[in-house]
């Protein structure tokens, strides 16, 4: 297991720690956060063990983590959105975006290779939704001081781990066919962004109380 790995998995199981620990049950957006974060640490763990013991290619398991990452955050954001239509457009995305992960899975990118194509689709898909959520509460002023309203903290690490996948992704998917040398580089590159996603969860977990106001209002 190399260094990056194992600090991926020490920040990973520290955030999931940190959410469990300030759990508050009527605050219906930490269990998404939680499972979501219960996908990051089982799925690497399960492709280390299946790279490092078993001696196989573990990217089938990506195949099955994108479609189950992409179900997780939208019921997240479909609890946290205000807009009524985005709501509506993201619980119809859900079976589409499964299905076309399924289509491309066997059609297109088969288990043995990248799916490169649904990673990018679903970063760009969740690039909106951040970017959506960001705009209500600066629209609607659902919190006074941002610094202090853990949905921000959440919702820009998402929208900076998602914008770092866009560019890994989409890089990748170009030099793995075109330098290796380069193409390693970049996938090393890609856990800074892994990493300040469990640190902006981190810090939204202990900067505060989240608008309650917020939470009422979706309801």
């Amino acid at each position: 297991m190399s260094l990056l790995i194992k600090i991926y998995l020490v920040l990973s199981l520290l955030t999931l720690v940190s959410c469990i620990f300030t759990f508050r049950e009527k605050e219906a957006y930490q269990k998404f956060i939680i499972a979501y974060l219960v996908l990051l640490t089982l799925t690497c763990i399960a492709s280390v063990y299946v790279a490092n013991v078993m001696l196989e290619n573990n990217l089938f398991i990506f195949h099955i983590y994108v479609p189950i990452e992409y179900i997780i955050l939208s019921f997240l954001y479909k609890n946290i959105i205000v807009n009524a239509v985005i709501k509506k457009m993201i619980l119809l995305s859900i079976p589409f975006f499964v299905a076309l992960s399924v289509c491309f899975s066997l059609f297109i990118q088969p288990p043995d290779t990248n799916n490169s194509t649904m990673s990018i689709i679903e970063s760009v898909i969740m690039i909106f939704l951040s970017l959506s959520f960001l705009r209500e509460i600066l629209l609607f002023q659902q919190a006074t001081a941002l610094h202090k309203f853990p949905l921000f903290w959440i919702n820009v690490g998402i929208l900076v781990f998602f914008t770092g996948r866009l560019i890994t992704e989409g890089m990748l998917s170009y030099l793995v066919s075109h330098s290796m040398v380069l193409a390693r580089r970049i996938f090393t590159f890609g856990f800074v962004f892994k990493y300040l996603l469990f640190v902006l969860f981190i810090i939204g977990v202990f900067c505060g109380r989240p608008s309650q106001a917020l939470l009422n209002r979706n309801r």
